[in-house]
């Protein structure tokens, strides 16, 4: 009877017990829709952000950038976590990035609950004790603005390390737990620094230090510093935050959180073009409370900057006149210079200048005396009219200046300096009676860098489009007034592509041929009066020539206005000087040089092209010496648009190359 109702008293026994385990499991998973309900409805306070830029200030003159902009944005939020943070550059749409994760689990994160029972009257958190080098304060003076009336001070006047932590409301946690922590920190006249460190707590209540997060230093406003660290200890059961400074100082400290992301939540990107921006911005948390932004007064999460990279340049209108009196080596020189950014400075353009006698730039004392003193590397002020700061375009004139003879086969060169507002600096050289070129047709002369001539005629050197890859083109100009810069590189147009693309297989040849067609000459070339068939300057045809090496071309050579010839040369192509016409187009991967077997300041006669023609580099040597360069061109350029429509049949469509790969 005994034994029956003991195990009647156990049946009943496993029955309570079975049912308060179902009821304990049904309000445990309860909890969190409880839990989260509370944590969203009491979250009326949306993130805040931080935008912070590398450099940290201008980095140029005038508060402009010189080099690009990274900007790093930032959010916190003390309570539900960071749901977006948002930015956008001028009037570029809005980019989005999404975090989850973000719940804040620290207690007590901006100190704002009073708690008796700890040294420093905050709940959930307590200061190192004992510590006679440094007194704790909950501060109420001094505080981060978004995060309440409450922030705890540090006031260190003794060396070691001075914290506070949550060790009493530490976090629960798993071991190999992504996690991140974030803290608010203003030091003023901290010795040494301002960081926190993140640690662990084992199974048997023991500490192990996980990561320590970016340090601050002396004096500065409301700094955020952060880590993300992984929870390593496998019997890890929670972690804290011991936050404090080394050596002597003050430190604010407020808007603590801790939360299961993998990152903080930040964004980085990068502002790098010329002119003036604006960044505007702004988060949300995950009770979609949203920050304010505007950059309309009054403005809030919007900053503004200016970037300008690119040294004064687009150098035209130069040249050189001499005075009522003086020999006729004593010389004005002037040039125009553009900056469109920031514009110019004043006061900062200078000139030096090279002579015969000479081998490095720089000045004679007495510019009007080549007796006097050379003064190696120095320079000379401008007489220049007077100009605003900040204008995008300048005339700069020299004083007149003594260039010691009148032997014009050697360049006489001056050197101008200008500066922008930005500080960005540029020098030109100019040859004083030196070479140029001419470029007619109404073609387009391309330029995958930029184009730097060394003189500038009296007349234009083009009647079509300038187009290079870069911002600059000096000493070169269109009647056209058609420039364009900062376009795309021309891609594609190599030898190997193509020989792929051509319409039918060349047919291999030793020497060039008076007949359509598509030809491959396999090795190095010479165009010389054996090699050039005696009809090939009548004959009507249309021919691709593929020449897998060099080309040198000794003698003249042409085409009837009926033929169309194109050579692709594999490597670089060499004229000589004695060469006066080339009339048959060129692509080459390598160099096309005008005279390469002229002697510096040789003089040679004007080259005329006549065709197409591309490069990697053009090497233009040629020169008229002296005053013969004034009007005459060194070298001819005519576009002949008739290559566009008889060469186009021999190259197909596709773009597609198989190659073999071992």
């Amino acid at each position: 009877m005994r034994n029956n109702l003991l195990l009647a008293i156990c049946s009943f026994c496993s029955i309570i017990y079975i049912m308060l385990k179902k009821l304990f499991l049904a309000v445990i998973s309860f909890l969190p829709a409880i839990f989260a309900f509370k944590v969203y409805a009491a979250d009326i306070t949306p993130p805040v952000s931080t935008l912070t830029l590398d450099p940290g200030s201008p980095n140029g003159n005038n508060g402009w950038y010189v080099t690009p902009v990274t900007f790093t944005l930032s959010a916190s939020d003390l309570e539900s976590g960071v749901k977006t943070v948002n930015y956008k550059v001028d009037s570029g749409i809005w980019q989005t990035t999404t975090f989850s994760n973000t719940l804040n689990l620290a207690t007590n994160p901006s100190f704002e609950t009073f708690d008796p029972t700890s040294n420093i009257q905050t709940q959930g958190w307590n200061s190192l004790s004992p510590d006679t080098g440094a007194i704790y304060t909950r501060d109420s003076a001094i505080y981060l603005p978004q995060y309440a009336t409450k922030s705890i001070k540090i006031d260190a006047t003794g060396a070691g390390w001075h914290y506070i932590d949550n060790f009493a409301s530490n976090v629960v946690t798993t071991p190999y737990n992504n996690m991140t922590a974030s803290v608010w920190v203003k030091p003023q006249a901290v010795t040494q620094q301002a960081f926190f460190e993140v640690y662990a707590i084992l199974g048997d209540n023991s500490q192990v230090l996980l990561s320590s997060s970016s340090a601050v230093t002396g004096t500065s406003d409301w700094v955020e510093i952060s880590s993300n660290f992984t929870v390593t200890q496998p019997s890890a059961i929670g972690v804290f935050v011991r936050i404090g400074v080394t050596g002597t100082g003050t430190a604010w400290i407020d808007g603590v959180t801790i939360t299961d992301s993998v990152t903080t939540a930040s964004v980085d990107f990068v502002v790098g073009q010329d002119g003036s921006h604006t960044i505007q911005y702004y988060s949300t948390d995950q009770a979609d409370n949203l920050e304010t932004s505007s950059c309309t007064s009054p403005t809030i999460n919007c900053r503004s900057m200016k970037i300008d990279q690119t040294p004064p340049g687009n150098w035209h209108n130069s040249g050189a006149f001499r005075g009522l009196f003086g020999a006729s080596h004593e010389l004005y020189v002037y040039t125009e210079v553009e900056d469109t950014t920031s514009g110019l400075s004043t006061f900062t353009d200078k000139y030096q200048y090279k002579v015969d006698t000479q081998e490095s730039f720089g000045r004679y004392s007495n510019i009007l005396s080549c007796s006097s003193t050379w003064q190696e590397g120095s320079w000379v002020i401008l007489i220049s009219p007077p100009f605003q700061p900040g204008v995008h375009s300048a005339y700069l004139l020299t004083p007149k200046t003594n260039f010691c003879n009148s032997n014009w086969k050697v360049c006489k060169t001056v050197r101008f300096r200008s500066e922008d507002m930005a500080g960005n600096i540029a020098t030109k050289d100019f040859c004083i009676n030196g070479p140029w070129i001419k470029l007619s047709g109404e073609g387009i002369v391309k330029s995958n860098n930029i184009i730097d001539m060394l003189s500038e005629p009296e007349e234009y050197n083009t009647d079509g489009l300038i187009e290079t890859t870069g911002n600059l083109s000096n000493f070169f100009t269109s009647s056209a007034n058609l420039r364009v810069t900062s376009a795309p590189p021309n891609t594609g147009v190599d030898y190997d592509n193509l020989l792929a693309l051509a319409a039918q297989n060349p047919t291999e040849i030793s020497n060039i041929v008076s007949t359509s067609g598509t030809y491959l000459i396999d090795g190095d070339y010479e165009l010389k009066n054996s090699t050039i068939p005696g009809s090939y300057d009548d004959a009507s045809f249309t021919q691709i020539v593929f020449i897998n090496g060099d080309l040198l071309i000794s003698n003249p050579i042409e085409i009837s206005n009926a033929s169309a010839a194109l050579f692709i040369v594999n490597g670089n192509v060499n004229i000589s000087k004695n060469v006066d016409l080339v009339g048959v187009a060129i692509f080459a991967d390598g160099t096309i040089n005008n005279a390469y077997d002229a002697q510096e300041g040789q003089t040679t006669n004007t080259l005329t092209w006549e065709g197409i023609f591309a490069a990697n580099k053009f090497m233009l040597k040629r020169t008229l010496q002296g005053t013969n360069n004034a009007n005459t061109p060194s070298d001819e350029f005519f576009y002949e648009p008739k290559y566009l429509v008889q060469v186009s049949g021999y190259f197909k469509g596709s773009k597609a190359r198989w190659i073999s790969v071992e």
